[in-house]
């Protein structure tokens, strides 16, 4: 008795052209997606490291905007301190003006004036001086550049200084000991502000590279290998025609069969 089969090789081709359907279609929704992972399935372990990386880098990216307003408010501190710094050298040339004995009444009250203006906005620009309605020169504050992390050892801020010199010593002449004083602490404030500038900037370098170390990451995990995925899918288009050749060879090969019985 003869045994009519279809053979293995038909169920075997048939199998490969429908495997190789699926990763054609994957490869089509990865290329129109941008996305690895298109199902639930694909790579779920690298798609949740690359969701909680997307969170940190948002963190990140915060982070440097607040680096940035860090360094314009200290940028707003440093030009008021040389403010303060300008306003003392006047006062040592009132002081100067002051020990002449050639002074007139007149000229020591207009000496007086000038020089209580200048302990008047000694003061004044140090509590004008704002960021965003707050204080610059009497609070200090940390603040976060990413993770929770401070800005780094030291806190922002400055320290308000009071004036020493007065308008009293320096219509006598007498003032350049407290003025010189009060120049000590004006140049120590300028040093602490420069010293916190440049912690802010490092700190700024630092968490931008960190941020680009993030975006590539999360992109190799994320995002789809254009020219990788397209040559799959030239492969997988490939095969696919191939397959069907070979189906349209087994299925002509029980026609001519079918022809023999028939005959």
């Amino acid at each position: 008795m003869t045994t009519i089969s279809a053979g293995s090789a038909f169920y075997k081709v048939q199998s490969a052209l429908d495997t190789n359907s699926n990763r054609v279609a994957k490869s089509m929704e990865r290329l129109a997606t941008g996305r690895t992972g298109v199902t639930a399935g694909d790579r779920p372990a690298s798609t949740i490291i690359a969701n909680n990386m997307k969170r940190d880098l948002a963190s990140i990216k915060m982070g440097m905007q607040n680096a940035t307003e860090v360094m314009q408010a200290i940028e707003i501190m440093n030009n008021d301190v040389k403010l303060l710094h300008n306003i003392l050298t006047r006062a040592s040339e009132l002081n100067t003006l002051g020990e002449n004995g050639l002074n007139t009444a007149a000229d020591i009250a207009n000496i007086v004036l000038e020089a209580a203006d200048l302990v008047a906005e000694f003061n004044a620009l140090q509590d004008q001086s704002k960021w965003s309605g707050k204080q610059l020169f009497d609070t200090t504050v940390a603040i976060s550049v990413g993770f929770g992390a401070a800005m780094g050892a030291k806190s922002f801020g400055g320290v308000t200084i009071a004036p020493t010199f007065a308008a009293a010593n320096i219509k006598a002449g007498t003032g350049e000991t407290k003025i010189a004083d009060d120049l000590v602490s004006v140049d120590a404030l300028m040093l602490d502000i420069a010293d916190q500038y440049m912690i802010a900037s490092n700190k700024m370098s630092q968490i931008s590279a960190l941020s680009a170390g993030y975006a590539l990451d999360i992109s190799s995990k994320l995002d789809v290998d254009f020219a990788g995925e397209t040559t799959e899918l030239a492969k997988g288009q490939i095969l696919a025609q191939a397959g069907t050749a070979m189906l349209a060879q087994a299925n002509a090969q029980g026609q001519g069969m079918l022809a023999l019985i028939q005959s």
